[in-house]
């Protein structure tokens, strides 16, 4: 039970959480972008791109102030997080290709389920790389 507790109250699980529930205000800004422009019948792959790229800049500024803590190398820091941003909206966006275009699944559940597992991608690289603290030796 004492590891259970200390695991909850854990910096990192602390930070998972919070990552995770800036990432539900990023999908509604993502999927919120996402859905207005495919409503004008913009290509979905062309739509991803612009609507996670929207979420991801909201998703920085949040986690970098909110979660993380750390103001310093903001613009290093930026390029670092919409890097690895750029690389899941990839995933997301063959995903979509592969799955909507090629397979005929229906567009909005192959979005969630590639964003859930991008997301997952995302915190792990983000808090080891973006979000390190300078001079933090763990």
């Amino acid at each position: 039970m004492e590891k259970a507790k200390k695991l909850l109250y854990s910096e990192s699980f602390v930070q998972l959480v919070k990552y995770v529930l800036i990432g539900v205000l990023g999908l509604v800004v993502d999927f919120g972008v996402y859905t207005i422009l495919t409503h004008f019948k913009m290509n979905v792959e062309i739509a991803n791109i612009i609507s996670s790229t929207c979420g991801i800049i909201n998703n920085f500024f949040w986690n970098s102030y909110t979660n993380f803590k750390v103001h310093d190398h903001l613009l290093i820091r930026f390029i670092s997080y919409f890097f690895v941003g750029q690389i899941t909206t990839v995933f997301t966006t063959v995903s979509l290709f592969i799955f909507v275009n090629q397979l005929g699944y229906p567009h909005l559940i192959v979005k969630i389920v590639a964003t859930f597992v991008a997301t997952l991608i995302q915190f792990i690289i983000n808090k080891i790389i973006t979000f390190k603290k300078v001079g933090n030796k763990k």
